[in-house]
């Protein structure tokens, strides 16, 4: 019999997924290499094992569907553009080998812990699923997310065409098997510094740019210790970090004629975005008038709080987690943010769940195959809880897609 798991994930780390390297780190769903991606690669292999009941949703991206209806709905979300590991040396091996330190097989591949081991497991459920598996009353959606600009757009966009409204979403991301129910929010802050470009041996009257933007990125600073001051008792603080630098142009011994750089800030509940972008302005007020300072807001995602009278709704995963690891399930905080703040802020109860990631933020990513193992069989198990399925009714016997 086929190894779904294994040869899924192992085919999928040979694909390219990456958002390229460079000062733009943001790709749309539509980018030629996700649609090549979906389409040619993600959707064939679901049309493979049978599916017969994908539905096509906007931005590039489809859902699965399972079940009779007239029940609950459960749904799984797996996501395509690939964000870090960018400095891997080999990406696309999908080798499998022990690495330094790790006594056991591992998977190789960038995107294998973000994406890849997860849409292996929406592959795995579907072929287990699909033509002869057993009926449910209710309806279980797999759907492939798009989502790689740091919105939740993809997801809107998602929730507004399913035919159904979810009553839970697990969002399958590396938490280390932990669930997390909760996250900070975060926007981009852009912030613009022009001046006038003149030759290194006559710099401009105030240092020029360079010399502006170190004075920018001092008051952000300063306002980084202002804002961590605030706290959530578990979501932790606020914060207000530059993360890109960029002076153009970059010419022989030239100071440059701008600087844009973009700051992290990080945001609790009850903060609104669209205010922090005034809060910088007012912190970058009456700088050097030498050069012109302007402030935007880009991209955001919302804090994510799993609603505390909806626990029951864990109790599948719980108790899957428990019984395939031996010890209870860790209800955690993420450290980042990501994409369950956009289904929450609709009313949409959803938890990210997922294998670790053992490798290096820019370096190689690989997962233990162990883990990938025990991702599906957690996934599996908490889908046959949550329709009411014993454990043995997870083996096909009865048709079960959707004609």
């Amino acid at each position: 019999m086929t190894d779904v798991l294994l040869q899924s994930a192992v085919d999928l780390a040979r694909i390219p997924s990456a958002v390229p390297l460079g000062a733009d780190t943001l790709i749309e769903p539509d980018h030629p290499l996700l649609v090549d991606y979906v389409q040619e690669h993600l959707r064939p292999r679901f049309v493979e094992l049978g599916c017969t009941d994908i539905l096509d949703l906007p931005r590039n991206q489809f859902a699965v569907r399972f079940g009779t209806g007239g029940g609950p709905t459960l749904a799984l979300v797996a996501y395509t553009p690939t964000q870090h590991h960018n400095l891997m040396a080999d990406p696309w091996s999908g080798r499998i080998e022990a690495p330094a330190g790790i006594d056991e097989p591992c998977l190789f591949g960038q995107g294998i812990t973000q994406n890849k081991a997860h849409q292996a497991c929406l592959l795995s459920l579907a072929a287990r699923l699909a033509g002869d598996g057993p009926a449910f009353e209710g309806t279980l959606l797999l759907c492939v997310n798009n989502e790689g600009r740091s919105s939740h757009a993809c997801s809107d966009a998602l929730l507004d065409a399913l035919p159904v409204r979810p009553d839970l979403v697990i969002q399958l991301f590396p938490t280390g098997f932990d669930i997390s129910t909760g996250n900070r929010g975060r926007i981009d802050l852009h912030v613009d510094v022009r001046g006038r470009a003149s030759h290194s041996s006559t710099p401009p009257p105030g240092g020029g740019v360079i010399a502006t933007t170190r004075q920018v990125l001092n008051r952000i600073d300063a306002l980084d210790v202002d804002v961590r001051r605030r706290r959530h008792p578990r979501l932790g603080q606020e914060h207000a970090v530059p993360y890109q630098v960029v002076f153009e142009p970059l010419a022989p011994h030239t100071l440059p004629a701008s600087a844009h750089v973009v700051v992290d800030r990080r945001l609790l509940p009850g903060t609104d975005p669209e205010g922090t972008a005034d809060e910088l302005r007012t912190a970058l007020g009456g700088l050097d008038d030498h050069c012109e300072i302007a402030v935007r807001p880009g991209v955001r995602m919302l804090p994510a709080e799993f609603p505390a009278d909806r626990g029951d709704l864990l109790a599948p995963l719980e108790r899957a987690v428990l019984a395939h690891r031996g010890s209870p399930a860790t209800r955690a905080t993420y450290g980042g943010t990501f994409d369950a703040g956009g289904p929450t802020a609709r009313g949409v109860p959803t938890v990210m769940f997922g294998v670790p990631e053992d490798g290096d933020l820019l370096g190689d990513d690989f997962v233990r195959i162990s883990d990938l193992r025990l991702q599906d069989r957690i996934v599996r198990d908490t889908v046959a809880t949550f329709f009411g399925l014993d454990e043995a009714d997870a083996v096909p016997s009865t048709r079960r897609c959707r004609p």
